[in-house]
């Protein structure tokens, strides 16, 4: 008993011990893979940003030059990280930058600049140049990331290069967010390395200095991330996950993500239950002892008298009697039994001749018996292997309509591993047969941020028999081969077996249809001729205005005009030339606001503009007496020249005073301001009062 409580202990001791570093290397690796997450989606978000900022009219235009460093410092107080925005001219020249730094002197030596001038750039971390100097103090040295692109205009000519240096607080700021939590008090260190082994965030102590650890060159090599104990040139043993970004073409920079733990912490928690393991066994160990002492001289004494008495009776001695022992009942039945033996003995053998002499007679009856029931059990083997040929059949016909069924089609049993996977699955998911078959079908094709719901679902149905997902049909995305999302339909049910559920999927790719209903839907929201924002468009976006400027406590005006004797041009020059007439006033109606400003066409040559994010009356006013100076310009046609005017009925909504007023009444207001307006003379701005909504 001592020797097994022993080896119990060192068992669990072992799978303890085990288990712990598991969970250690596979929490690391998880922290591995957050921070490499991070700043993947961080880096995609700033390129996003440069890719949006290029494309802007204002920008591309390069004429304006005020109105483009308000925009650059209006991205860069939303993104405080950029610690410089600017755009160079051709020969390298700063044209305009945030906060004015830098305008006019030359970056043409600089990567950014050279490289943003053919394709979009990204640059590695690296101390500041020029700006070193401009920059607010902080504790630490200014350390950039930089990202560029060019620039081209309207008529898609190269004017210049937009660059962003974005600030590595942005880095450590997402470290903190991730490892501070629980970091000062489990010890855990998070570094990102560059591909030559510079730690480019890290402690202190090894900073901007070069590491060449196992973990390190195992991040380069490693697509998935991972784990693994290991010692550092400190002399310490870590426990240390890793990761790499870049895995797919949204991050162009190459970094290793490497998350440690010194391995005495990680296992803390370990070795304090070693240590009531080890004083649980010893205590268990003494007491079994000392039980075992007892019981074995209580067991012993009437077992060596018993023994006595049996030597005798084997040695010829009839006259001595067996002790019958009353200690305990197994040894007064052992007793017991050895007095009634011999008596038994006699009658057993009188016994053992009468069955021998029946032994041959139920040897004949038990022979036939086998016979027949051989025939039997032949006869019922040939109806199975029938029944199985039968089966296999079936099975190869079912296995040949789904492998040339149009969808594709997954099986997997209740436990989410895959047991049948077809061609059309090959072709829609990029996974081969023979790759698929025995995985979790989590990990194959249900994205990240569907598979806690996933698993949840299994679990609901596995116990309540409930699902809002099998049995009926729903659209969803799944994941490729690739890392890529693709939209499916869906198809599931399930197959009660014997031994639990079998799950069975077809997946339909259903691409061309959703982009066909996005193409519907942003047709229905436009109109045909001037490419604007139509009436249903305009329903819907000025609720939402009046919202963001209730919101903000912002002025919002809204424009309702039209042009002045466009029946007119329609009766002499013809249609064809009021249609022309309509397009050009609405180039010239978007040329005159702002890129955040809605310019929609409600019908016929009734237009209407909203203006968000006023700071008063005057400048919605301001607007619109620019927009009659742009329509006073004569607008030349295909085959004439034309002079029109245009009426603007202005309605101001004040949301702090008139927050009761609906989209209705608004538009009612500008409405009848438009009507004033033409009744005045026409191509003039009438500003709406509350009392005509």
């Amino acid at each position: 008993m001592l020797i097994t409580t022993v080896s119990v202990l060192i068992l669990v001791d072992q799978f303890t011990r085990g288990y712990a570093r598991s969970e250690a290397e596979m929490r690391l690796k998880q922290l591995a893979w957050q921070m490499q997450d991070a700043l993947e989606r961080s880096m995609t978000e700033r390129q996003i940003d440069l890719r949006i900022l290029v494309a802007r009219p204002s920008i591309r235009e390069g004429k304006d030059l005020p109105h483009m460093r308000d925009v650059l410092n209006e991205l860069q107080a939303n993104v405080p990280n950029y610690a410089w925005i600017g755009m160079a001219a051709p020969d390298g020249t700063v044209l305009v930058a945030t906060n004015g730094l830098l305008e006019g002197q030359s970056v043409a030596e600089r990567p950014w600049f050279k490289e943003g001038q053919r394709n979009f750039y990204s640059a590695d971390y690296h101390p500041a140049m020029l700006l070193e100097q401009k920059l607010p103090q902080q504790q630490e040295p200014w350390r950039f990331v930089d990202i560029s692109s060019p620039v081209l205009d309207m008529q898609g000519r190269f004017v210049g290069v937009m660059g962003m240096h974005l600030s590595w607080t942005w880095a450590r700021e997402m470290a903190a967010k991730l490892i501070d939590p629980v970091g000062e008090r489990y010890g855990v260190e998070v570094m990102i390395v560059r591909s030559d082994g510079t730690v480019m965030l890290g402690p202190k102590a090894l900073e901007e200095k070069k590491i060449d650890t196992d973990s390190f060159r195992a991040s380069q090599k490693s697509k998935g991330g991972g784990a693994m104990l290991e010692r550092w040139p400190d002399g310490s043993r870590y426990i240390t996950g890793f990761s790499h970004t870049g895995q797919d073409e949204r991050m162009m920079l190459k970094w290793s993500v490497i998350v440690r733990q010194p391995e005495h912490v990680a296992l803390d928690a370990f070795h304090s239950l070693e240590r009531r393991v080890i004083l649980v066994g010893a205590l268990i160990g003494a007491v079994l002892v000392i039980l075992a002492y007892v019981l074995t001289r209580r067991l012993v004494g009437p077992v060596n008298d018993l023994s006595a008495a049996l030597e005798l009776r084997t040695s010829g001695v009839q006259d001595v009697q067996i002790p019958l022992v009353n200690s305990y009942r197994e040894v007064q039945l052992l007793s017991s039994s050895l007095v009634n033996m011999v008596e038994r003995e006699e009658t057993y053998l009188r016994e053992m001749r009468t069955l021998n002499e029946n032994l041959e007679q139920r040897v004949a009856e038990r022979t036939s018996r086998l016979h027949e029931t051989a025939i039997a059990l032949q006869q019922s083997l040939d109806l199975q292997h029938a029944n199985q040929i039968k089966l296999a059949e079936s099975a190869d016909e079912l296995r040949a309509i789904l492998e040339n069924a149009q969808d594709a089609f997954i099986a997997a049993d209740e436990q989410g591993v895959i047991v049948e996977w077809n061609r059309q699955a090959e072709l829609l998911l990029g996974w081969m047969r023979t790759e698929a078959v025995g995985r979790q079908m989590a990990e194959l094709i249900i994205p990240l941020d569907m598979r806690d719901a996933h698993h949840r679902g299994m679990k609901e149905f596995l116990e309540n028999g409930t699902s809002v997902v099998i049995n009926n049909r729903i659209e969803l995305q799944a994941l490729h081969h690739d890392g890529h999302e693709l939209p499916v339909e869906i198809t599931v049910g399930h197959v009660k077996r014997h031994s639990g559920h079998l799950f069975i999927a077809f997946l339909h790719d259903i691409t061309e249809r959703l982009a066909f209903r996005d193409q519907m839907r942003e047709l229905a929201l436009t109109d045909m001729l001037t490419n604007l924002p139509n009436r249903r468009a305009f329903s819907d976006r000025l609720p939402e205005a009046m919202m963001r400027a209730r919101r903000a406590h912002e002025l919002m005006a809204l424009f309702f005009m039209d042009i002045d004797g466009f029946k007119g041009v329609n009766d002499r020059y013809g249609h064809e030339a009021g249609d022309e007439l309509l397009i050009q006033f609405a180039q010239r109606l978007l040329n005159s606001v702002r890129d955040v400003d809605t310019v929609s066409r409600l019908a016929g040559d009734e237009f209407v503009v909203i203006l968000e994010k006023l700071q008063t009356q005057q400048d919605a006013i301001n607007v619109a007496d620019k927009i009659l100076n742009a329509i006073r310009v004569p607008f030349e046609l295909t085959h004439s020249r034309i002079n029109v005017s245009s009426s603007i009925g202005v309605a101001v909504y004040l949301p702090d005073e008139d927050g009761e007023i609906g989209p209705e009444e608004l538009l009612a207001m500008a409405d009848k301001a438009m009507y004033a307006a033409k009744r005045r003379g026409k191509n003039r701005v009438e500003v709406g009062k509350i009392t005509d909504a």
